[in-house]
């Protein structure tokens, strides 16, 4: 890693430490998602991991970031989340100026700010002594940011609960795989009574749907005592919703896309970089993994994008990612984007792609194989996982199998607020397990904690321990053994540096 990339990394590294105090912030949120899985049952696992399990300077940190959750379909009494109206802003306009007083926890939209990118949209929603004020928003086609505040007139303390867009005649699916919604620069999620907060919601606009200006954005309020987050009834809800335009081609005469057609070749895999898009927002980088390729492509470990013009050289790095594990844009992995920060380089003299390897893994290889009677793991997915012997001491039931594995050789990315993070190297797991007789059985969900187990711990020099655990369900001792889980996603990176020229004018 170059001298520069890691001073960058050593200072999201302090970062992420300031920000350690969120955790708890992350127990009302549990406590909501608890409440949301009873009202509606849901496959929720695997959408939550993106951006999560790895921990940079071994700081236990979280940002606070909420993404789209899914609320449940409320009692046939329940009342109607509706009733929002909406009206023009009456909140005081001074051209962003809550946004630029205080340091973004979003470096993307800050730097969107700074350049005056980001269009002003002041409309508001009222329902029920809550009111939405939606300032601005911008779009490049590809991503979607609005910023709005939240003012709470009413005694009783909220959270945000979840969101919801609709761009024209299209309204994003559940379960808004790629959504976010996070604090413009508090570290409390909670509004209390007469008290206003700034958010900023960021998503992925959908490929392949009706040009439209038109925008509908939904914020969902709920109340924060133990019965409105365990409750699926409606009742504790609030809607606010505002519907404005937002072009999604409104930069189309500054935009720039350079065609490129050429393939990398790591470990006898194929990836083709189909295109690279320059936009006021962002640079993209669309890839596309042959489908004749022997291993399930992961990602790509530590890309860099390289642009020249003349003397000078813009070098662009730890890209964000769309994919279809983490938006609506893709409907199998054969496709993905990298996107890297804007660069002032759109119309560069040559561009080249450098990366420092694969992570991949051939798809018979991914699935777990384990007796529990016998505490077994017949075959897993790699060879580095070793059994954990001390269960009691982690309060694990004979249900499960908790594994443990080293990992090294980490990637780093861009995260949906501009913070450098290390690759999530924790394994997803299926939600279901077949049992010997070929019996199709759903996972459930631990009760109770495992004690001081669980997770990744890395530490700066890109080396830690990931430890997890293999559950089934309370029954599954008592199915045929052995049990078969797929896995969905692991880590197993294949070094291999690689680089290719992308275009050049010369």
């Amino acid at each position: 890693m170059l001298e520069k990339e890691e001073d960058i990394l050593k200072q999201d590294a302090r970062e992420v430490n300031l920000n350690a105090e969120t955790i708890r912030e992350m127990k009302i949120y549990n406590a909501m998602r608890s409440g949301v899985a009873q009202g509606k049952k849901r496959s929720q696992r695997r959408f939550y991991s993106y951006g999560a399990g790895a921990v940079l300077a071994t700081a236990a940190a979280i940002f606070l970031i909420f993404f789209s959750i899914g609320l449940p379909a409320g009692d046939t009494g329940d009342s109607d989340l509706g009733g929002s109206a909406q009206a023009a802003s009456t909140k005081s306009w001074d051209d962003f100026a809550a946004y630029r007083n205080q340091p973004l926890h979003n470096r993307l939209v800050a730097d969107i700010l700074e350049r005056d990118l980001i269009k002003p949209v002041r409309q508001s929603a009222t329902n029920k002594g809550f009111r939405m004020n939606v300032d601005g928003a911008v779009t490049d086609g590809r991503k979607v940011y609005i910023l709005f505040s939240v003012q709470n007139d009413t005694d009783t303390e909220v959270i945000p609960a979840d969101t919801k867009i609709q761009f024209g005649d299209f309204e994003v699916p559940y379960p808004h795989r790629g959504a976010a919604l996070e604090m413009a620069y508090d570290s409390d999620s909670r509004i209390q009574p007469g008290q206003s907060k700034d958010f900023i919601y960021s998503t992925n606009y959908p490929a392949s749907i009706a040009y439209s200006k038109d925008v509908k954005f939904t914020l969902i309020l709920t109340g924060t005592s133990d019965q409105a987050l365990t409750s699926s009834s409606n009742k504790y809800r609030t809607a606010l919703e505002v519907s404005f335009e937002l072009d999604p081609a409104r930069f189309k005469d500054q935009e720039r896309t350079l065609s490129v057609n050429r393939t990398l070749t790591v470990d006898g895999q194929k990836i083709k970089v189909l295109q690279v898009q320059y936009t006021p927002l962002n640079t993209y980088v669309d890839l596309e993994y042959d489908k004749a390729n022997t291993k399930r492509m992961f990602s790509l470990l530590n890309p860099v994008l390289i642009a020249t013009t003349g003397s000078q050289i813009d070098k662009l790095v730890y890209p964000g990612r769309i994919t279809a594990d983490n938006s609506e844009v893709y409907k199998d992995h054969s496709q993905a984007t990298l996107v890297f920060r804007h660069t002032g380089l759109n119309q560069p003299d040559s561009a080249s792609l450098k990366i420092a390897g694969i992570s991949a893994l051939e798809p018979d290889r991914m699935k777990f194989v384990a007796d529990l009677n016998k505490q077994q793991i017949i075959e897993a997915p790699t060879d580095d996982f070793e059994m954990v012997t001390s269960k009691q001491e982690h309060n694990a039931t004979a249900d499960e199998i908790l594994l443990r594995r080293k990992v090294a050789n980490l990637s780093y990315y861009t995260d949906s607020q501009g913070a450098v993070q290390a690759e999530y190297t924790g394994t997803w797991l299926d939600d279901n397990f077949t049992d010997a007789n070929g019996q199709v059985h759903e996972r459930t969900n631990r009760e109770t904690a495992l004690h001081n187990f669980g997770g990744t711990t890395i530490s700066i020099d890109g080396t830690g321990i990931d430890e997890m655990s293999l559950s089934f369900d309370s029954q599954a001792a008592d199915y045929p053994q052995p049990l078969t889980i797929s896995v969905e996603r692991i880590w197993n990176p294949i070094l291999e540096t690689q680089s290719i020229e992308l275009f050049s004018k010369k």
